[in-house]
Formats: structure tokens, sequence, C-alpha cells
């Protein structure tokens, strides 16, 4: 019976520089928009592909804790993470391929290192007026496949556009997030309540809910559902609470932005699109523009588009089709999302990269924006900032429409995990 063999033996200087190396990693990928289990997972194989005998790897909400261990030494180090920059998904694709380089023995730590402090300048893949630009079609899509004629698109479009020039200039000058969202909440709000102001098309209101939802917190979400299906309860906690404040920072921008118009009258009637294809198509851009809001590398893009189509498309036949439970927008969502899950897993192995690339803009189309629109509203009515205000009524709808909001994320977040946790099933690397 032959034994393992060791390897190779690392002066101290050299596990520290290692442990270093490890840390960096795993706060690039959380800065940027990683989940725990893959944040983990990429450390400790770049870790152990650098030489170690083994990591121990701790995520927390805002800090990495690693233990290396090689031969009898044993070093542990922590580092915060401070999220900053917005989700870039180029930055988790380029470390993920790194620690698979790595981990096949074709870097050293030299090495690894000169790359780790490329992928941290890299420019965005994305000109910012570009940006602007599919960030407002995204959400001017959204108005489509909520019913929205062409007044309230290109009022949508210019409302949406302005709100996230305004956020990349807060995000410039290194406003905390909250100001960042109620800021660019109360622009986009404000841009907006001019279609209804100005009678711009049948549903002008449409334009308000659609505006704000370049700041959907879809990552922290999905996140914070992946992490405690994965057993990372204490972050996925915190992600969960962390998306909650950015969606009550968006209704405090709004509610500013309508006591500043005057604005009462605020439900709009909501409808779908009259064909399959209008939807897939109209869903597709909206995948579009938020790939680009979280840099996805244009060799991706097109994946991410497909699957914003494909999942929307899905939901969207279920919705129409009638068929008892499956007409459900819970169960629809949940199959909807699972489509994107396994068709963002075939992409990744095909190309090579992470999923997320695919599967976050894919369900974005689906974030249950109505609802969640429905229940700022009733807050809003029932503090009697819109409309006749104290009344019960109003918050047991906020509260409906709150539940509603909440099921259809978990069947979304669900079903997009759904195809990892039955196929790829990994060893524990703590």
């Amino acid at each position: 019976m032959t034994e393992t063999p060791l390897k190779q033996q690392f002066s101290p200087e050299a596990l520290r520089d290692i442990v270093d190396l490890a840390l960096w990693t795993g706060q690039l990928l959380l800065q940027h928009g990683a989940n725990a289990s893959r944040t983990e997972e990429t450390v400790h194989h770049l870790g152990t592909g650098l030489g170690c005998d083994w990591l121990d790897v701790l995520i927390s909400p805002d800090a990495v804790v690693i233990t290396t261990t090689s031969h009898e030494e044993f070093r542990t180090k922590a580092r915060r993470v401070v999220r900053f920059g917005g989700v870039d998904m180029a930055v988790v694709a380029a470390v993920s391929e790194l620690s698979y380089q790595v981990s096949a023995g074709e870097l050293d730590r030299f090495e690894t290192r000169a790359r780790l402090k490329e992928i941290g300048k890299r420019p965005l893949n994305y000109p910012r007026p570009l940006l602007i630009l599919l960030v407002g079609l995204a959400c001017a899509a959204f108005s489509k496949l909520f019913g929205g004629d062409w007044p309230v698109f290109a009022a949508t479009w210019l409302a949406a556009s302005s709100g996230m020039a305004v956020r990349l200039w807060l995000r410039q000058r290194n406003f905390n997030f909250v100001p960042q969202v109620v800021i660019t909440a109360f622009v986009a709000g404000l841009l907006a309540s001019l279609a209804t102001l100005l009678s711009w098309g049948s549903q002008p209101q449409i334009a308000l809910v659609a505006s704000v939802l370049l700041l959907v917190p879809g990552v922290p979400l999905v996140n914070a559902f992946h992490d405690l299906l994965s057993s990372h309860d204490i972050t996925g906690l915190a992600r969960g609470v962390h998306g909650g404040m950015i969606s009550l920072g968006i209704a405090v921008g709004l509610s500013l932005a309508l006591a500043v118009t005057g604005i009462q009258s605020l439900w709009p009637t909501f409808a779908t699109p009259p064909t399959l294809a209008e939807d897939a198509l109209w869903a597709g851009i909206a995948a579009l523009g938020f790939g680009v809001l979280f840099n996805v590398p244009r060799r991706a893009l097109w994946g991410a588009v497909l699957c914003g189509a494909v999942g929307h498309g899905v939901r969207y036949g279920l919705l129409a089709s009638g068929w008892g439970s499956l007409g459900t927008v819970e169960v629809a969502s949940f199959v909807g999302g699972t489509a994107v899950g396994f068709l963002g897993l075939l992409l990744a192995r095909r190309l090579h990269t992470p999923r997320i690339l695919f599967t976050v803009p894919g369900i974005i189309p689906m974030i249950p924006g109505t609802f969640a629109f429905g229940t700022m509203l009733g807050v809003l009515q029932a503090a009697g900032i819109v409309g006749a205000g104290g009344s019960d009524p109003f918050l047991l709808q906020a509260g409906l429409n709150a539940v509603k909001t909440g099921l259809v994320l978990g069947a979304l977040a669900i079903g997009t995990v759904l195809p990892t946790l039955l196929f790829e099933r990994q060893r524990p690397v703590v």
C-alpha cells in the first residue's frame, strides 16, 4: 500500500504569499457578485493548486478567513471585503479561469500575483455612453413587457437612462449605496412622472414602475437564496437584508419624486405582450441591458440574451396556457427559472465560464416588478403620501403583494440553482 506523496514544503514567507493570493482571490469574487460557495471553491482550488496541502475557507458577509496547511506549517489570516463598484461578471469569470489554470499547474505564485493585479485593473467591457443607453433600453423593454405603448417606452428609456447616468456619477464619487439608490430612484421617478403629467400614452404610470428597475437587487437576492441553500446561512441572510435595503431605498426615492410632482393616481392596468415572440424579444432585450450593466464578457453576452428570452418565454407560455397550477405566476416562474438554470449550465460548459454570467441576467426579466411596485404603492398609500392614506386595506394589499414578491423571487432563485443542486454535487472544501 503506497502513501500519497506530500507536496513540497514552503518557507514561511512563501506560505504567507499564498495566503495573501488566496485572500485576494476571495476578495475580488465577493466584491463583484460571486456567491459564497463559488468563492469558497475557487479560493480552495487556487491555494491547493499553488502547493498547499489544504485550505480551510470561511466566508462571511464582509470578510474572508483562510487557514493554509503545508506539512507542519499553518497560517491563518483574514481580509475584510468592502463592496464597491457594482456587479462585475467579467472579474468573476477571469478569476475563475485563473483558478483553473493554477490548479492545472500552468501558473506559479508570481504569475498568479501578476494576473490578479491585471484583473483588478481591467476597464469595463462597455463604454459608459453605451452602458447608459442599453440600461435605459432594458427598462424600456420592461415597459413593453408590462403592456406599455410606444410613448411610455420612450418616457421610460429617457428616465431610466438619466437615472443610470446619475447612478454612475454617484458611484464614481464613492457615495454609499443607500444614497445612490435613493437619488437614482428619485431622478428616474421624477422624469418618469412627466409621462403621467403630460398624459403620454394610454398607461403612463407604467413608466414609473419600469424606470426604477435598473436598481432591482437581483444579484443580492439570488445570491442570498443560493447561499442559504448551500448552508452559508449568515452570508445568505446578510445579502437578503442588503437586497431589502435597496428595495427600501427605491421606495424612498419614488416617494420623494411623487411628493414633488403631486401625482396621486398611480396603479396602471398591466398587460402582457400579445404574442410569445414579442414577449421573448423584449425579455431578451432586457437581459441584454442587464448583461451590459453586470459587465458580462462580450463573448458570453449572447448567452445571457438567450437565457432571458427562453426563460421569460417559458413563463409566458405557462401563464397563457391556463393549465391549473402550472398557470400560476409562482409555478410558471419556477419553471422559467429552471429553464434558465439548465440552459445556463449548458452554456457554461460549452464556453468554459461560470454559469452566473448567463443565469443572473437571464432571470432579471422575470423579477416581479409589478408586485414589488404594488408593495411600495400600498405602503405609500397607507402613509398618506399618495391617495387617501391611513387605511388598513392599503396595508393588507401591500402585505399580499410583498408575499407574492417573495414567493416569485424564491421560485426564480430555487429554479435557477436547481441544476447545480442536482448535477454538480461536490465534496466539501472546508
